[in-house]
């Protein structure tokens, strides 16, 4: 699932996945980025980040492919907030 925040540059962006499944996790992308600027999978379900330029940050939440695979689903609560 996808999910689209305008935020501007120097603010701070957290995020917090709770989850049923422990293959699901989510990543934050800058707009125009090739890589993700945050990377759950490796950071962890919670992250607090500033903002390094405005516009359109999307946060992509996912299942990890092994999970996909086994058709698995999750449950999940995705919580934003921005200062």
């Amino acid at each position: 699932m996808q999910y689209l925040l305008a935020v501007n540059a120097g603010q701070k962006l957290s995020v917090q996945l709770d989850t049923s499944n422990s293959s699901n996790y989510f990543n934050v992308t800058a707009p125009g980025a090739d890589a993700a600027l945050y990377n759950s999978s490796m950071g962890g379900n919670a992250a607090s980040l500033t903002i390094p330029s405005t516009g359109t940050y999307v946060i992509d939440v996912y299942l990890m492919r092994n999970a996909a695979r086994r058709n698995e689903t999750a449950r999940y609560s995705l919580t934003l907030y921005t200062e």
